[in-house]
């Protein structure tokens, strides 16, 4: 599955877990590494990784780390422009993955990512 959404949101330059990020840092406006990674259940090595490829593109911005070890992430205006390039091509792939199922069959997936989830 990651790959065919790798491969929809190529021709804007991202991945699917930096789509993702991107996507989590434009709604959440995180004050800390920790609320992304729970919000995506993502570990904080992959993350603290993902997030400085992001930063080495000018797509966020990664603010200093507080006395508190929370550190601020945020969308550059080039974030949000990348963001907005690759929805179209995010919602294809989705459209063409819900698709495959019936409806009844892809609420029954969420449920089972959920429970998923839940083992982590």
């Amino acid at each position: 599955m990651t790959k065919k959404y790798d491969d929809a949101l190529k021709p804007v330059g991202l991945t699917v877990t930096q789509f993702s990020l991107l996507n989590a840092i434009s709604y959440l406006k995180p004050d800390s590494f920790a609320l992304i990674g729970k919000s995506l259940d993502i570990d904080r090595t992959t993350l603290s990784r993902n997030l400085s490829l992001l930063h080495k593109a000018g797509l966020v911005h990664l603010g200093e780390p507080g006395s508190n070890r929370k550190r601020e992430v945020l969308l550059t205006t080039r974030g949000a422009e990348k963001l907005e390039e690759a929805y179209p091509y995010w919602n294809e792939i989705q459209k063409e993955i819900e698709a495959i199922f019936s409806s009844d069959e892809y609420a029954l997936l969420g449920q089972m990512l959920a429970r998923l989830r839940q083992l982590g």
